[in-house]
Order: structure tokens, then C-alpha cells, then sequence
């Protein structure tokens, strides 16, 4: 009995262990193989709109190689795209040179803030000057959100912070990059696959005792 029980408080903490780890990973909204054509010049706001698949939660704050101010807003009223939207800010970061480079971004860690599912929202960043990057080789999105090809959001930036943008440029592939920022995956999923590998662990057991 008491060997049963210590196979159960083992597979206890392997799932808490697991759901633990799930919440230390944490995946990129979009991501490129190799940067495209380079953005020179001048301070703008580069802002990308996406829709809320499924909830999410997002950790980080990013932008694209170097140290700049980052924005989370959520969009009300409008339509796709943030088109005509009021934002409402969520959370910011100061993205700075001691924060790791993971691919193509710098990331900086925030107190985590969950989305809703079947909504709009939109992250910003101020390029202070600094090269940006668009129509990128092999851009791809992570898979509970959409971003829309196309549907860039750009606006000269004349006070240094990253503002809410409502109205789509549409004049490169990918977006201006820019900002990013970093989801966390449901911990439920490696929770479940932690349970089940306690649940054949305990069945080998009583295999074995019999």
C-alpha cells in the first residue's frame, strides 16, 4: 500500500512538474526565416493587428533586434484589422539590449496577460530611428492567432511611446518588424500527457505485482 502510494504522489508531481514546465516555454506570434527588405530612417509606430483564435497568454514583449518601447492594446469597435478601433492599453516594455535574442527578436518579460478568444488586438513598437524589417522569406504565425497578410499598420511617431493605431497601410507582405510578442502554451496539454505517463506507470506496476 504504502508503495502504491508513493507511485501516485510520483505521478502527482510529475504532472505539477510538467505544467510547471509549460508555463517556461513560450513560442514567438510570428517569426521569419531570414529578414527581407530593410526599413531605414526616420521614427515610426509599426504595429500589427491579430485575431484571437483561441485564448492565449502572453509573456514577453518584443522587438526586432534591438531596444525599443512595446505596446499591447486591445481593439474595440471597428472592424478587422483594428480599422476604426478605440485601444485599450493592456500592458508595455521597454525592450533593451540585455534582453535575450531569440530568432529575430529581442524579448522583454511581463506580468502575463490573457486574450480573449474571437477578438482583435494589437501590438505596437517604436522604431526610435532604427532599422526595421519587411516581406519576409518564410513568415509564419503562431497557430491561435491570425495576422493577416497585408495588413500593416505604420504612422510616423512623434513622441517616443508606442500609440494605438487604426488605420492599415496594406503595402507589404508581412508587416513592419516591429514588434512581437511571446505566447505561453495551455499547460493543460503536457499536464494530460504527464497524467498518462503516470497512469502506465502505475499499470506496469500492478502488472508486476501480480
Amino acid at each position: 500500500m504504502t508503495k502504491k502510494l508513493s507511485m501516485i504522489s510520483a505521478a502527482s508531481a510529475m504532472v505539477l512538474g510538467l505544467a510547471s514546465t509549460a508555463q517556461a516555454i513560450t513560442y514567438p506570434a510570428w517569426e521569419f526565416n531570414a529578414p527581407g527588405q530593410p526599413v531605414f530612417g526616420g521614427s515610426y509606430d509599426f504595429g500589427a493587428a491579430f485575431y484571437t483564435n483561441l485564448p492565449i497568454l502572453v509573456s514577453h514583449l518584443g522587438y526586432f533586434e534591438g531596444p525599443n518601447p512595446v505596446a499591447l492594446y486591445e481593439c474595440v469597435g471597428g472592424g478587422p484589422n483594428c480599422e476604426g478601433s478605440t485601444g485599450v492599453l493592456l500592458a508595455t516594455a521597454t525592450v533593451t539590449d540585455s534582453d535575450p535574442l531569440l530568432g529575430h527578436f529581442r524579448y522583454h518579460k511581463i506580468a502575463p496577460v490573457a486574450l480573449d478568444a474571437g477578438k482583435w488586438y494589437e501590438v505596437v513598437g517604436t522604431s526610435n530611428g532604427q532599422i526595421a524589417t519587411s516581406n519576409d522569406p518564410g513568415f509564419h504565425t503562431y497557430f491561435k492567432i491570425t495576422y493577416n497578410p497585408f495588413s500593416d499598420l505604420i504612422a510616423p511617431d512623434f513622441n517616443g511611446i508606442p500609440d494605438f493605431l487604426n488605420v492599415v497601410s496594406g503595402d507589404v507582405s508581412d508587416g513592419y518588424w516591429g514588434p512581437n510578442f511571446r505566447i505561453v502554451p495551455e499547460p493543460s496539454s503536457l499536464a494530460l500527457l504527464g497524467a498518462g505517463l503516470a497512469g502506465l506507470g502505475l499499470w506496469r506496476w500492478r502488472r508486476k505485482e501480480v
